[in-house]
């Protein structure tokens, strides 16, 4: 059965992404990967292409995939020639045969429990044992699979505060898991708007495994004639700003606006670019993620 090798860098002070340019003409590297090591808690990192972020050595690690057969000491040395460095830390190897990788993803994906009254499922985990509501939530190329900050800070509020019949525009849908829930826990007309048409094949999945009856478009097909009491975006701090105008002209009078996707250091900066049309408070946080909470005025 084929074998292969990950073998793990420590690059404090340097460039990640520079060094995988540098590293990318090796012929016995099949592959480069860029962890996190922190926890996802108290990761503050995001992929945002208009905004990129320097990937540092100090805080994530190098991984190579290579064939098990190779020589992992003559390979570092050859990455440290490449790099121009005196010396690189000893490194971590992990030898893996191939596997069902279907089969081993899945194992990936466990229940996620929200509260005593609301959790996560992949579809194939039973849905039996629990008293609450349960979302069942197929990981795809839509974010949202329950198990982010923001997503979990969205979650909380639409299960305490969320009152029975009200309309949900969730703007930048993902997996659809937010208009989701929202239905399940008795919301009326729900909505998800999403310019991925991947993340939206994804949530029409999801909305099929949880019977609901949520409309998902994408952004160009989007023409609501109706506003919405709740409108929630989950998604980076500059693109939420960017898109004040449209959130707003979503909302009803006297509707509720949520924005999340915001680290706190960020927060004061949407908070102002919403400013005065709508006064944004932060409601809660969570490993460093925010949600910002406001309302429309009546009139």
């Amino acid at each position: 059965m084929p074998a292969w090798k990950n073998i793990t860098l420590d690059l404090p002070g340097h460039n990640l992404q520079a060094v995988t340019e540098k590293l990318e003409n090796m012929k016995r590297i099949l592959s480069m990967t860029i962890t996190d090591r922190r926890p996802e808690q108290e990761s503050d990192w995001v992929d945002d292409p208009d905004n990129p972020q320097t990937i540092d050595g100090d805080t994530h690690s190098l991984v190579l995939l290579v064939a098990a057969a190779t020589d992992t000491g003559k390979l570092v040395k050859d990455v440290q020639s490449r790099l121009d460095l005196e010396t690189i830390p000893d490194p971590a190897e992990e030898i893996f045969e191939d596997r069902d990788w279907i089969k081993h993803s899945r194992a990936q994906f466990r229940e996620i429990l929200l509260s005593d009254f609301l959790r996560i499922l992949p579809p194939w985990r039973p849905a039996v044992g629990f008293a609450g509501r349960t979302i069942i939530i197929e990981p795809g190329s839509g974010f949202g699979t329950g198990s982010h900050p923001t997503t979990q800070l969205c979650l909380r509020w639409i299960e305490i505060y969320l009152e029975k019949g009200q309309s949900l525009l969730d703007f930048g849908c993902g997996s659809g898991i937010l208009a989701i829930a929202a239905e399940i826990l008795g919301a009326g007309h729900t909505v998800g708007v999403d310019i991925d048409r991947q993340a939206l094949d994804n949530a029409d999945r999801n909305r099929g495994l949880n019977n609901s009856k949520t409309d998902f478009f994408h952004l160009d097909d989007f023409s609501s004639p109706h506003t919405f009491d709740v409108v929630i975006a989950n998604i980076l701090s500059n693109t939420l700003i960017g898109l004040k105008k449209t959130l707003l002209s979503c909302m009803e009078p006297g509707g509720v606006l949520l924005l999340s996707g915001i680290l706190s250091d960020q927060a004061m900066d949407v908070i102002s670019a919403f400013s005065p049309e709508i006064t944004m408070t932060i409601h809660s946080n969570d490993g460093g993620w925010i949600l910002l909470y406001g309302r429309k005025e009546l009139t």
